[in-house]
């Protein structure tokens, strides 16, 4: 294994690195089979944002919901599917007042890190205080909501 620099951003790096760790350069090599293992894992990388990973988490649980629901049969069955519900929809109520509040969460750390390399350093200001005291109010809101029931 050998240093080269990155084409991009001139950072010495492996010659085997698939990708530059700095500015997140594809490396080019010279096989095609190389190439494709590239893209490949190019697309797995950029797939692994939160939000990509937070939507595959709820087609999951969507699914498991889906299939559970046909297997009511009684009383304490409903209630145990109605509170995995309730569980659902406070998990999504809480994932999306926080990519409300802290837009960054949407993006790969790599994108984030070409983006301050392009110069763009304005993608919005975080707000996680704001996203804590909304999902606060939702789990207060949740608990009178119980009492009451």
């Amino acid at each position: 294994m050998s240093l080269t620099k990155c084409p991009e951003c001139e950072q010495e790096i492996s010659n085997l690195a698939i990708m530059c760790v700095k500015c997140g350069h594809l490396m080019n090599h010279s096989t095609n089979q190389q190439d494709q293992g590239n893209a490949a894992w190019t697309a797995v990388t950029k797939s692994r944002t939160p939000i990509n990973v937070f939507s595959l988490a709820m087609m999951t649980c969507a699914a498991i919901l889906g299939v559970s629901s046909t297997q009511i049969d009684n009383v304490n069955a409903l209630t145990a599917f109605t509170y995995t519900l309730h569980i659902f929809l406070a998990v999504s109520g809480m994932f999306f007042a926080t990519i409300l509040f802290c837009r960054k969460g949407m993006y790969h750390p790599q994108d984030l890190a070409q983006a301050k390399q392009a110069g763009v350093d304005d993608l919005g200001h975080d707000k996680p205080i704001w996203a804590a005291t909304l999902i606060l109010m939702m789990v207060v809101a949740y608990g009178i909501y119980q009492l009451l029931t």
